[in-house]
């Protein structure tokens, strides 16, 4: 995570992670002995099968790219809550006006449209799927949760109690 993140990155350590990780703080990198700036903040986990069982959940192994790739779990209609949606946006969400863009770019457009379902079925958020591209390139996929003021309203009440105050800005408050 970013250097400009610190404050959301101890929080996470400290009140989820302290307990999987190594006895650790999250450290600068590059190292500042370096004499670089600073750009992150990275940890190490310890192994637990628990996190056995949320890697096989999320990850897959591709052939093709010799490499695990992250997916959706298709019970993600079971495993998004408001505190996870809260979290989904402090992670990988910004705001875009009044709305919040989430980044889903690593998952397929079947993915992304599962998720959208999700946030209508689970929380009856409106969201719309945008393409993202550079340089006219597909990257991915993002999702955009509706601005529009009841939408927006209904949004902040199902995400604002768990988000902590130095990330409002990703709601726009």
């Amino acid at each position: 995570m970013t250097s400009k993140s610190y404050e959301y990155i101890m929080h996470l350590w400290s009140k989820y992670y302290f307990t999987i990780c190594t006895k650790n703080l999250p450290r600068p990198w590059p190292n500042p002995k370096t004499g670089l700036p600073v750009k992150q903040y990275t940890f190490q986990t310890k192994s637990y099968p628990e996190l056995s069982y949320l890697h096989k959940l999320w990850y897959r192994w591709s052939d093709e790219l010799k490499k695990y790739i992250k997916i959706v779990p298709i019970n993600i209609c079971d495993l998004l809550t408001p505190i996870g949606l809260a979290y989904w946006i402090m992670d990988d969400g910004y705001k875009s006006d009044n709305g919040v863009v989430l980044c889903t770019d690593s998952f397929t457009l079947d993915e992304v449209n599962l998720l959208v379902s999700v946030l209508k079925d689970n929380f009856d958020l409106i969201a719309t799927i945008n393409r993202k591209a550079k340089k006219g390139k597909l990257i991915g996929w993002r999702i955009r949760i509706s601005g529009e003021s009841e939408n927006r309203d209904k949004l902040l009440s199902i995400v604002k109690p768990y988000f902590i105050p130095c990330m409002f800005y990703k709601l726009n408050i």
